[in-house]
């Protein structure tokens, strides 16, 4: 059967039928996806239509609910902070765990137990939306959209919410079968784009929020006491790679280059591949075609992600249910994935084949929870690092899993800086870098945007240039005694003294009002990325005085993005940064790996490591491509001796002065090289670099 077999009217009426009984149970029977954004919902309709939602996942279902908590005016009032920082994330979070505390209370007992096992099993998924800017209340969206096997779909509308009472009010629903009329397959299509539209957060008028994992706990805790109410299915669902990643059926010729070469590599090997060039999806279409051929051939596969970010978990386990992937979250707290995980090991035990995918992230792969999970299994293991060069050092790498029969290892900058053993053990774990396509590839390729790059000097006051003499001096005798110690690295007091002085470059007093000259001209766009460096100084942050210096200066909506904000406030700035909203960020590191914001235009470095990595990944974040975007900005401010003052200076001095020069050029050099003005770029420090004699640096 499929939806085609449902003989289902055009509308219903609550005074005619109960639309439970009509439309949703018969329709849950056959559906495969049940996506649905409503006002709000209550414990009665799902009792309800308890019989269609239990049919519904024991045939492997998947649903996803964007509701709203039932705001009143006090509520709203709390949430909504001020103008310039938009919703209040805390007071944002604490409504929803209160919201779903309501719930779970007025819930019969076997639907509270029915709900936390839809949602242990990730048969539900939930989404809360709350109306921003000009609007207020809660989110009054009342549309869904089932779809089948065959991928026919029905959409629905009206103003029949999921709330018991609905049944008795005066109620309507209009329903849209695709294959009836042109019209209704328009209407299904365009419910199906606008649900995806909130769902992935692009709605501009309404801000997305996951529940928390305390709320997440709270909802699955009630599964320890009775068992399951529904009978899961085995499933050989067939992965496939979704058409958005394809152009004209396939994928760029340098991925399936990556691809086969792994598979000659016997499954094993490093993705050296630029930042946007598309890694995680790569990967997960190598990992798709292992996938199916282990599901042709009766095996079992678990395959396990790591990474060192919870944003980044969140954006694979999208792309990874985008393939058909049931993912299994591990980053949540230990009471909410070890029970869904023996679940899966348990039914992968006794089915005769399947696969599992669980998605970690490196702080909670190196406890002993995970470790020990990783330690006991007895299938065949795929391991997949990204951003694998986080887990070079020596702690790390005893962790890697030795029975993980297919390895990969996902970087665009696997050297770790100044860890040529790291480097090499990471190689001997993974296996070779197996492609290299390099961020010059993918810009020649129209795969990333082309760049100006504009460096801005800036020069240190008579203060810090005594301070920089006296940190250099330390600096050398340390290293002579290091040296002389025969010691494997620097030392601790080496290693804090390069700290110091790198902080002094990044907090030079010039900075500011160097950035506030060159970010006047963009005063009213939007899309600025500012980074700073982690200083604080009588303490105060950088980063708070550079949010407030272009606030101030700029009259620019400015806020920090810092790894002080929690998770739903750094998902609110991005959202309200991606809408144009926000229009500069000022960030410290958290900004370089994994954070997907295609729509940057100008980035401002005002901090900068000698780490090669930091200089890739900040390129590439600002270098993605968005619709409208013809190119990106880069501003570099580069510390640069006073030359009408040099002439005056003793030796030493202008050895500082050389030093500081040269450590700076060989950012500017990488940075220039492939910019559309590089002739231009290297030209505006040609004259200092002459007086310095530094032309061949």
């Amino acid at each position: 059967m499929n939806l085609r077999s449902l003989n289902l009217p055009l509308s219903i009426k609550t005074t005619k039928s109960n639309p439970v009984e009509t439309f949703f149970i018969p329709t849950f029977k056959v559906a495969v996806s049940y996506d649905i954004a409503v006002g709000y919902f209550s414990s009665l309709w799902v009792r309800d239509a308890a019989e269609g939602i239990a049919t519904f996942a024991s045939r492997g279902g998947q649903s996803r609910w964007i509701i709203s908590p039932e705001l009143t005016q006090d509520d709203y009032q709390a949430i909504k902070g001020d103008a310039d920082n938009g919703l209040n994330g805390e007071a944002v979070e604490e409504l929803i765990d209160h919201s779903f505390d309501s719930l779970l209370v007025s819930l019969r007992d076997d639907t509270r137990n029915t709900i936390a096992w839809l949602v242990r099993d990730g048969v539900l998924r939930f989404r809360i939306g709350i109306p921003i800017n000009d609007l207020s209340g809660i989110m009054h969206a009342k549309m869904g959209l089932f779809a089948d096997h065959d991928g026919n779909m029905i959409g629905f509308s009206g103003s029949y919410n999921l709330t018991g009472a609905a049944a008795s009010n005066w109620e309507r629903i209009d329903i849209y079968a695709d294959w009836k009329s042109e019209e209704s397959a328009e209407r299904a299509f365009g419910i199906k784009q606008e649900f995806e539209s909130m769902w992935k957060e692009e709605d501009p008028n309404l801000a997305i929020y996951r529940p928390s994992d305390r709320t997440l706990d709270k909802i699955i805790m009630y599964t320890n006491r009775k068992p399951r109410p529904y009978q899961l299915p085995y499933s050989v669902k067939q992965i496939k790679i979704p058409d958005k990643y394809l152009t004209d059926g396939k994928l760029r010729d340098y991925q399936q280059l990556a691809i086969n070469n792994w598979f000659k590599s016997n499954g094993r090997g490093i993705f050296c591949m630029a930042t946007g060039s598309g890694k995680t999806v790569t990967a997960l279409s190598a990992i798709a075609r292992l996938t199916n051929h282990v599901l042709k051939n009766n095996g079992k596969l678990i395959i396990i992600v790591s990474v060192p970010y919870i944003h980044l978990a969140d954006q694979w386990e999208d792309e990874a249910e985008s393939f058909g992937y049931k993912v299994i979250k591990c980053f949540i707290s230990k009471n909410t994935w070890v029970g869904r995980v023996q679940d899966e090991l348990n039914r992968l035990s006794l089915e005769t084949s399947g696969h599992i995918m669980l998605i970690t992230v490196n702080a909670t792969f190196s406890k002993e929870p995970f470790q020990k999970f990783l330690n006991s299994l007895s299938h065949t293991v795929v391991f997949i690092a990204d951003e694998m060069h986080n887990l070079g050092s020596k702690n790390l790498l005893k962790l890697l899993p030795e029975n993980a029969t297919f390895r990969l290892g996902l970087s665009a900058t696997p050297d770790r800086h100044h860890d040529e053993q790291g480097t090499k053990s990471l190689e001997f774990y993974f296996g070779k870098r197996i492609i290299e396509f390099s961020l010059e590839d993918a810009i020649n390729n129209g795969f990333l945007s082309k760049y100006y790059y504009h460096p801005i000097k800036v020069s240190l006051t008579e203060n810090e240039m005594l301070e920089y003499q006296d940190l250099s001096a330390k600096i050398s005798q340390a290293y002579q005694r290091d040296s002389s110690h025969k010691s494997d690295g620097p030392s601790d007091r080496m290693k804090i003294l390069l700290i110091k002085r790198a902080r002094l470059l990044n907090k030079a007093e010039n900075k500011l009002p160097a950035l506030c000259s060159a970010l006047d001209a963009y005063r009213s766009s939007s899309y600025n990325l500012i980074y700073c460096g982690d200083s604080i100084e009588n303490d105060v942050k950088y980063t708070d005085k550079a949010v407030k210096e272009i606030g101030k200066t700029l009259q620019m909506h400015v806020a920090k993005f810092t790894s002080s904000e929690d998770k739903t406030e750094r998902r609110l700035l991005l959202d309200r940064f991606s809408r144009g909203e926000l229009q500069a960020l000022v960030a410290i590191k958290c900004l370089d790996e994994g954070v997907d914001i295609p729509k940057t235009q100008n980035a401002f470095i005002l901090a900068s490591s000698t780490n090669p990595r930091e200089h890739i990944q900040r390129r590439g974040r600002v270098l993605r491509r968005a619709p409208g975007k013809h190119f990106a900005r880069i501003f570099d401010f580069i510390i640069v001796p006073d030359v009408d003052q040099l002439q005056l200076s003793d030796s030493k001095i202008f050895n500082n002065e050389r030093r500081i020069l040269k450590r700076e050029l060989e950012r500017v050099n990488e940075f220039a090289e492939l910019a559309i003005n590089s002739g231009e770029a290297l030209e505006s420090l040609r004259k200092i670099k002459s007086k310095l004699h530094l032309l061949d640096h």
